[in-house]
Formats: structure tokens, sequence, C-alpha cells
């Protein structure tokens, strides 16, 4: 998602080449996961000559945002509760500082 709200509208094989700056990253890995991504509504992609080139739907701060509440919801549904008091107990200490 970065690479694609840092370079809006980059075909896949310049997602791959950014991801690669940091770790050696397959082209059908690229594309599988850009793929999930558009399913989901995360990311569109629209078709120019050859290839598609790929834009984030949502802002970073909404896909914290998006992730965050799933984390959460994800542990809400495990009824992990010394997670939960953890995390309340890490917001509450936060605060306070």
């Amino acid at each position: 998602m970065k690479a694609l709200w840092e370079a809006p509208g980059s075909p896949s094989r310049l997602v791959r080449e950014r991801l690669c700056e940091r770790k050696p990253v397959a082209a059908t890995t690229v594309l599988t996961v850009l793929g999930r991504l558009v399913e989901k509504g995360l990311v569109t992609r629209r078709r120019e000559g050859r290839s598609y080139h790929f834009f984030a739907a949502v802002s970073e701060e909404e896909f914290e945002q998006e992730v965050t509440r799933s984390i959460l919801q994800g542990l809400m549904e495990q009824e992990s509760r010394p997670i939960l008091s953890t995390f309340v107990e890490l917001v509450s200490h936060d605060e306070e500082l």
C-alpha cells in the first residue's frame, strides 16, 4: 500500500521494484497481492496499454483505522481478555503521559 500511496498509478512492475529495494519478491506474488487488494476494495486498477496501473482506493489513515479495527475485532472474537486488558492498560497509560 505504501508504494501506491507514494507513487499512485504505478504498474505492477514498478510496485515490485519498490518492494525489492527491501527484500526480493516474485512478480507473481506482487500480482496476487495486488489482485486481492483490488477484490477487497483497497486498491483500484486501470488498464493502460498492455499493463494495469494500480491506485490506492483508501488513504493511509483509513487503511490504518481498518487494520486496527480488524485486529481488535479478531481479539474480541477470541475472548482474549488478558490481551484486551493489556491493550486498555497501555492506552490508559499513554493518555496519562
